[in-house]
């Protein structure tokens, strides 16, 4: 009866988190270059001893676990703003950010940018933007255009080289919030292909597929009260084999 205690309360716990991964997903089916997450479920295997009246032998129960998440980088849809401070990549490269608390480069897809007090291209309260030597870029004007390969030419005649990293498609990214992740150690991060482009005036929509986050929902769903049933059912059978050795006894 231990088993089947351990099995559906493991089950509520795994449903939870897929929809707990699925909640965050549905939350920024409206954020600029969100990538959506995955939550990947595991088994470990837990030995038991069972006993019977002649010998004793082990055996093996398995449980599913969720392990961790996996970030899809696939290339989300794009949408036209006209305007200059918004910018879109398009293939395998990710703006460079350097996190306004910590100093830390980190990636990005969201091109949603603002122009800050001091003049810096940031990517709102998030970060600094940084050119293709690690340093802030400081416009101090919304005047420039941006060409394909991501240069930013000010009117007033500056030029500015956009820091982009790539990253294969199907790597897998830490995140360290909604909008910015880190690669793993791990993880090559290669030259920028010739192959990619910079679009001024657009931006990149979240890449979550509403309909099939919906239903990997319901599912979730349906096998969280699954188990949610099944954990009252074992619980009521243990309080009746309990009632029935107490009047026994």
């Amino acid at each position: 009866m231990l088993r089947g205690y351990y099995t559906a309360a493991n089950g509520i716990i795994n449903e939870q988190r897929i929809m707990n991964v699925i909640t965050n997903n549905l939350a920024n089916v409206k954020t600029a270059g969100y990538r959506s997450d995955e939550a990947i479920p595991t088994t470990f295997a837990e030995a038991l001893l069972l006993i019977n009246s002649e010998h004793s032998r082990t055996g093996t129960i398995r449980y599913r676990t969720i392990d961790y998440t996996f970030t899809d980088l696939e290339q989300g849809t794009f949408e036209n703003t006209n305007s200059r401070l918004d910018m879109a990549l398009v293939g395998n490269v990710y703006f460079n950010i350097e996190e306004r608390r910590t100093g830390e480069r980190l990636l990005s897809r969201n091109g949603q940018f603002t122009i800050n007090a001091e003049g810096y291209l940031t990517l709102g309260s998030t970060g600094y933007v940084l050119d293709a030597n690690g340093e802030r870029i400081q416009l101090g004007t919304a005047d420039f255009q941006v060409d394909r390969f991501g240069q930013i030419t000010v009117d007033d005649g500056r030029v500015f080289d956009l820091g982009l990293s790539y990253i294969a498609a199907g790597t897998d990214v830490e995140k360290v919030d909604d909008n910015l992740m880190r690669p793993y150690e791990e993880t090559p991060i290669g030259n920028i292909p010739e192959r990619y482009r910079v679009m001024q005036g657009w931006f990149e929509r979240s890449n979550v597929d509403v309909a099939e986050e919906t239903i990997k929902a319901m599912d979730a769903q349906h096998v969280f009260t699954a188990c949610s049933t099944a954990l009252k059912i074992i619980n009521s059978v243990n309080q009746m084999a309990a009632n029935d050795l107490a009047r026994i006894n």
